[in-house]
């Protein structure tokens, strides 16, 4: 008997290890049998900043008779996030593709798991290296420098990611050669990028019309014209270090709205800007300077970020991150739940159970022999139970949804849409978004307050049109979804006529806009509602409105809005709030940044990001474009449109962000046109300097810079709000005013510099 225990014994203990170990034992059976094979690459070495996407370069192998249903799945360390990728692998083929992990915070290392039909067949671990956004640079080609001033090696054009994301840890991208052509999407990436605050340096020499040509036609800053011998001050000026052998190249001609850096019949290279970042397309061959000394310093001084922005994370070259920031403090602003209503439900169905019960009691009392009493009260009982779970269960929707759609014009034909979905349930719930074009959606993680806020841990699918998540009771779920979409056939047009500026406005799109607004600087200029196929016009006004030095440009806006009775109800304390953040945001007036516009500002009275639109809860579609200005002859713009460019400074801005706080002696101040109007010849220039001092005039001095002569000629003038440039020509070049302002101007306190010019647009 004991001999027969003992042999049971040991027979469980056997049948319980082979449980235990056939998992681990099927797992690396799946492992080295897996028909699929996976290979992963980062295009710059694992490097990257915090805040930003991580591009992971996919190369998946089916070897198998059969096709397969493949996911590949990527989670930073440290994280509970997964963004996967899924896909039907047709048998003995290959495939490449892009999975784009979103780093919020340090982390050493991503891992990537390759699941087959659900099973895990493989994992693998990405080493990450943590670095600067100033210092991200990349180079397709050959590097013209021997350090590490491009943090990438040499990059082919297979590197390059096909959605702007995967572009978003750069700060300056140099393009010199191209082993191949790019593709549609990589064309698309670099332009949405550009159009974020992206740097993108070009090569010339040889090779100059192929490069230009692989580009999209909105970032080709100059047009080729033959070869020239280069103008070779602006590489010493840089550098610091003389360059006596003659430089060979191209001859560049500047599109509207670029510059000519050099020679204008020679140029070195050509500045073009585009959104909030810059083309640099060279004239020369970076191998040209090969033997040059001051090589080093001059790619030093010239590769440097457009953008360069504070975000909670840290640094950033796009202005992406700060957007979403700043829509943080929107997030709370959530509708709230109805839950008056549901309690009053509830109790409802709860008196009803109770009389129920009396009622059971009561009436079967009488035949309490027939039907014992404490059976009566047990399943009068188990139906109140019954009746307060169905009322739990199937409540009037105890659920709240704020959305935020913010649309930016790219070119004609491309927009970039971020969406901003904040949910909150009384009561589990899973939530299905439904897109109308694919997204890349990550968990927006803000402290906003007021309640607990759970971070998603589930999966994210990515280039998908659904997205799920799961809500919790009382716990708000925050979701940012990115996407590329056709832009909405709007278009705001400025227009030389008969010496002034007119905004047209065409709305061929299949959306009603709401509050129109063609804004520059602080100017506002309204157009109301505009029904499909709608056209309106209107001319700019011949005097800016005094600003209010207060308020942000989303303030102002409002503002209007409520003066003018267009912002009444309810809820037109929130929409307001929502409103105004979503227009600073877009805009995004940031310090040491010139950018005053023109913008058009247009609310969507449904969002075609989403394929469904929100049934509860609230949500607004802010479209964001540039009107490019066209035309050609006289043309007089009032003070105001030639504004300061603080980059220009090297004052600190005012504290109401709208001047400059002037110290010293000597000062210079430098006022800008828009790109559009850099080839405006003046003829008389005017200029209001405005003091928060109430001090006299008499002790200072003005010159402006002559272009011509290289010499800051003397400006007499009476007041300082009132200063006239007679016979301007050549102190306005490329849409630029430099002025010398000498004297006490510790006295002068916050100065506000504006002007207006009337003169020539060839």
């Amino acid at each position: 008997m004991i001999v027969r225990r003992l042999r049971l014994t040991i027979l469980l203990c056997l049948m319980l290890a082979c449980s235990l170990v056939m998992p681990i034992t099927s797992l690396r059976i799946a492992t080295a049998q897996s028909p699929v094979i996976l290979e992963l690459s980062t295009p710059f070495a694992g490097q990257y900043v915090v805040g930003q996407w991580l591009p992971l370069r996919v190369t998946l192998r089916n070897q198998g008779p059969a096709s397969a249903v493949v996911t590949v799945t990527a989670t930073p360390a440290d994280n509970f996030t997964k963004y996967a990728r899924t896909l039907r692998l047709a048998a003995q083929t290959q495939q490449s593709l892009w999975l784009y992990v979103f780093l919020g915070q340090p982390t050493r290392a991503v891992f990537v798991t390759l699941a087959i039909d659900g099973i895990v067949v493989d994992q693998q671990e990405v080493s990450l290296l943590l670095r600067p956004a100033e210092r991200m640079r990349a180079a397709i080609g050959l590097s013209p420098v021997g350090g590490d001033l491009f943090a990438a090696g040499r990059l082919q054009v297979a590197d390059l990611p096909d959605h702007p994301l995967g572009l978003s840890n750069l700060s300056v991208l140099a393009i010199f050669e191209l082993n191949e052509p790019l593709s549609t999407a990589q064309r698309t990436a670099l332009l949405a990028w550009v159009y974020g605050g992206g740097h993108l340096i070009i090569g010339g020499g040889p090779s100059a019309v192929a490069l230009q040509a692989e580009l999209p036609v909105a970032l080709q800053a100059a047009v080729i014209a033959g070869a020239a011998v280069i103008d070779r001050a602006p590489l010493v000026d840089r550098s610091g270090v003389a360059l006596s052998k003659p430089l060979l190249g191209v001859k560049l001609a500047p599109v509207a709205g670029a510059q000519s850096i050099g020679n204008a019949e020679a140029p070195a290279w050509i500045e073009y800007p585009f959104g909030r970042g810059r083309v640099t397309q060279f004239a020369f061959a970076p191998e040209a300077l090969a033997d040059w000394d001051g090589r080093e310093s001059f790619w030093t001084a010239l590769a440097q970020p457009v953008l360069l922005v504070s975000t909670s994370a840290g640094a950033s070259a796009q202005i992406a991150p700060w957007q979403t920031q700043a829509l943080t403090p929107a997030l709370r602003l959530l509708p709230q739940i109805d839950i008056p209503a549901f309690s009053q439900g509830l109790t409802s169905l709860t008196w009803y159970a109770l009389v129920v019960v009396l009622v059971l009691v009561g009436g079967f009392w009488r035949w309490r022999r027939v039907v014992p009493v404490k059976t009566l009260v047990f399943v009068a009982l188990l139906s109140t139970g019954a009746g307060l779970w169905w009322a739990n269960a199937n409540a009037a929707p105890a659920y709240s949804a704020l959305r935020m759609t913010l649309i930016e014009v790219i070119d004609e034909e491309r927009a970039q849409a971020q969406t901003v979905a904040v949910m909150l349930s009384a009561m589990p719930r899973s939530e299905t978004m439904s897109f109308a074009y694919p997204v890349i959606p990550r968990p927006l993680a803000a402290n906003t307050g007021g309640g607990a806020v759970s971070d998603s841990s589930g999966s994210l699918p990515q280039s998908t049109t659904q997205v799920t998540v799961e809500l919790q009771p009382w716990e708000t779920q925050r979701l940012l979804a990115i996407t590329l979409i056709p832009a909405p056939a709007v278009r705001a047009t400025f227009v030389v006529d008969q010496g002034r500026l007119r905004v047209d406005m065409q709305n061929d799109s299949p959306f009603t806009l709401r509050d129109v607004f063609v804004v520059y600087g602080d100017q506002l200029l309204f157009f109301g509602n505009l029904r499909p196929g709608a056209r309106s016009v209107a001319r700019w006004p011949v005097r800016f409105a005094s600003p209010a030095t207060d308020l942000s440009l989303g303030q102002l806006v409002v503002k209007d809005l409520r003066d003018n009775g267009l912002l009444l109800g309810r809820n037109a304390d929130q929409i307001a709030q929502v409103r105004a953040t979503l227009i600073d945001a877009a805009v995004a007036a940031l310090p040491q940044r010139f950018d005053p516009g023109p913008f058009m500002l247009a609310w969507l009275d449904r969002d075609p990001v989403m394929a469904e639109q929100l049934t509860t809860g609230y949500g607004e579609t802010l479209l964001v474009a540039r009107p490019p200005i066209r035309g050609q002859g006289e043309l007089a713009l009032p003070v105001g449109w030639l504004r300061l460019d603080p980059a220009e400074l090297e004052t600190g801005q005012c504290l109401n962000g709208q001047g400059v706080q002037l110290t010293g002696e000597l000062a210079e101040l430098s006022l800008r046109l828009p790109p559009d109007l850099s080839s405006l010849r003046a003829e008389t220039i005017q200029v209001r300097l405005t003091s928060s001092s109430a001090v006299g005039d008499t002790n200072l001095s003005l010159r402006a810079y002559n272009w011509s002569t290289g010499v800051w000629d003397a400006i007499t003038f009476n007041t300082l709000t009132n200063i006239s440039i007679p016979a301007a020509t050549p102190y306005l070049r490329s849409g630029e005013l430099r002025l010398r302002l000498s004297g006490a101007l510790d006295q002068l306190g916050c100065v506000i510099a504006t002007g207006g010019v009337q003169g020539v647009l060839p």
